[in-house]
């Protein structure tokens, strides 16, 4: 038999670290997005429903700050006629064809990056943002809540070790 038609199998692990590298790369675009949106959210609240429909797919949830409260609820029912905040041109720009305005075109996005690796991009909610309900729906079987941490955009010049906020210039050699 001639291999010469066949590719390697570290040509699929290569573009899957290629994948997985694009989706780390496409959350941060969603949280820094989503952060301008709502400059005091600290987390994307995502869940996963359990019940007859349940396919293990994404829903979003709400927006949380830093103690919990949330900033943004989202309705299943309205994500068609719901609209997010303005985001300036040079953001919507790198989003393509998605409108970073339409919360239905935001999960098809984070549902796109979801089923590159199941349960691998997204974190548990930290406990001390749960809800009350979700504590108690948990206690009793329930999935507990994901959440993606929204931030602040990071150093063009330093990249992400260097928030805005701390910022220092690099040391110079005399």
């Amino acid at each position: 038999m001639n291999t010469a038609n066949l590719a390697p199998l570290s040509a699929f692990d290569d573009a899957m670290a290629q994948a997985r590298n694009a989706a780390v790369q496409t959350l941060t675009l969603v949280s820094v997005t989503l952060h301008r949106q709502f400059p005091t959210g600290a987390y994307l609240v995502l869940k996963r429903p359990i019940g007859d429909y349940d396919d293990d797919t994404l829903e979003l949830d709400s927006v949380r700050d830093a103690q919990g409260e949330i900033v943004r609820q989202f309705n299943p029912y309205w994500l068609t006629s719901d609209r997010l905040p303005d985001v300036e041109e040079d953001m919507a720009a790198l989003w393509g064809d998605t409108d970073p305005q339409k919360p239905e075109e935001v999960l098809e996005l984070l549902r796109r990056v979801d089923e590159l690796s199941r349960y691998t991009f997204f974190d548990f909610l930290p406990g001390e943002l749960r809800t009350d309900e979700e504590v108690e729906e948990e206690d009793s079987g329930g999935r507990t809540p994901l959440g993606l941490p929204l931030a602040a955009e990071h150093c063009p010049e330093h990249g992400p070790m260097c928030e805005p906020d701390d910022h220092v210039e690099p040391p110079t050699t005399p």
